[in-house]
């Protein structure tokens, strides 16, 4: 019974060790698909000047296909935004820059927006970087500190 629980105390830290650095993985990959998504937009206002429905629309990443499910529900495009950037988690910075960019190109115009897209890539892409440097220092420091601590643990309970 010891070793069954022994082994279980590890493998559940091990799981949230790798749990920890996905997270900050997938935070990264978020940022960099939202590089992506901002230029793609910046493309399709040069070439076709689209509505920022239109944009949001023809976007395969994952938040623009939040924003369209929120559409299904919403009243205009607008409120489907906020609602896809009140999903994402509270306390980054990035749900803060996605919903401002959102009134921002949503109100301006067809020359403005290129504008607007160019500051918020710029600001985007720090983060994008910042996350990047987080999960290569951090990611593999959570990994070996919650398998050392599942280690003490087994111990502990053989």
């Amino acid at each position: 019974m010891r070793v069954f629980l022994a082994l279980a105390a590890f493998a559940l830290c091990v799981f949230e060790g790798v749990r920890k650095s996905g997270s900050l993985k997938k935070r990264a990959d978020f940022l960099s698909e939202i590089l992506t998504m901002l230029g793609n937009f910046s493309s399709e206002i040069t070439l076709r000047a689209p509505t920022f429905e239109q944009l949001v629309e023809s976007e395969k990443c994952a938040f623009a296909r939040a924003v369209s499910e929120h559409r299904k529900s919403s009243p205009d495009i607008k409120t489907a935004w906020e609602n896809a950037c009140a999903a994402l988690p509270k306390n980054r910075e990035e749900a803060a820059l996605l919903s401002e960019f959102g009134k921002s190109l949503a109100n301006s115009g067809t020359a403005g927006a290129l504008d607007v897209i160019a500051v918020y890539m710029e600001k985007i892409s720090r983060l994008e970087k910042l996350a990047r440097e987080e999960y290569s220092q951090k990611g593999g420091a959570f990994r070996k500190i919650w398998t050392l601590c599942g280690i003490a643990a087994a111990v502990l309970i053989v």
